[in-house]
């Protein structure tokens, strides 16, 4: 076993000498040699056009990223409007009104006149058809909600009167038709 350490030992002397000398001699930058550089290859024609800055930010505001960037930007817009103008003293009074009435009935009427005062107010406000596009959309939605497709409405009053005599009248049955679901 001594003799294999003996014979073993100056062999990875050897190797580390020889390797620490070929690192010294590859990173020093004297020794080097000096880079070959090929010639440009000359620009037949005339030079490429390049656009200004302005034609540049047009380009890139028009490009879309996809319909998901395309709503996140258009979500923020609204929010943007809609925190400038949440704060109104008359749209703050409207939103008061509906949240003070008694039946769900005209809390509902009240909340339709709210969102109508509120988004038609975003869309006087804003700058790209489509954001209006999208405010309208928002709108539909919100006045959707404020519907009762469920719940049947009450039947006119012309159904529900009573005939003076019982037996010359027909009992009359009131079909109303059901609005349609918000899309």
């Amino acid at each position: 076993m001594r003799i294999y350490f003996l014979g073993v030992l100056p062999l990875l002397t050897a190797s580390m000498v020889f390797g620490q000398a070929a690192v010294s001699t590859s990173t020093n930058p004297q020794a080097s040699a000096t880079p070959q550089i090929s010639p440009t290859p000359s620009i037949e024609g005339p030079a490429p056009r390049i656009p200004a800055i302005d034609e540049l930010d047009q380009a890139f505001k028009q490009t879309s990223l996809g319909k998901t960037a395309d709503e996140a930007r258009l979500h923020a817009q609204w929010r943007e409007l809609s925190n400038r103008i949440i704060n109104d003293s008359d749209l703050v009074a409207a939103r008061n009104m509906a949240d003070k009435m008694k039946t769900d009935l005209a809390k509902r009427q009240q909340l339709r006149v709210y969102y109508a005062m509120f988004y038609d107010r975003m869309r006087a406000q804003a700058a790209s058809p489509e954001l209006k596009n999208y405010i309208d959309a928002r709108k539909t939605q919100h006045l959707g909600l404020t519907a009762q497709n469920r719940v049947r409405p009450s039947p006119s009053p012309a159904a529900t009167a009573k005939p003076k005599s019982k037996a010359a009248a027909p009992k009359l049955k009131a079909t109303v038709p059901e609005p349609p679901l918000p899309q």
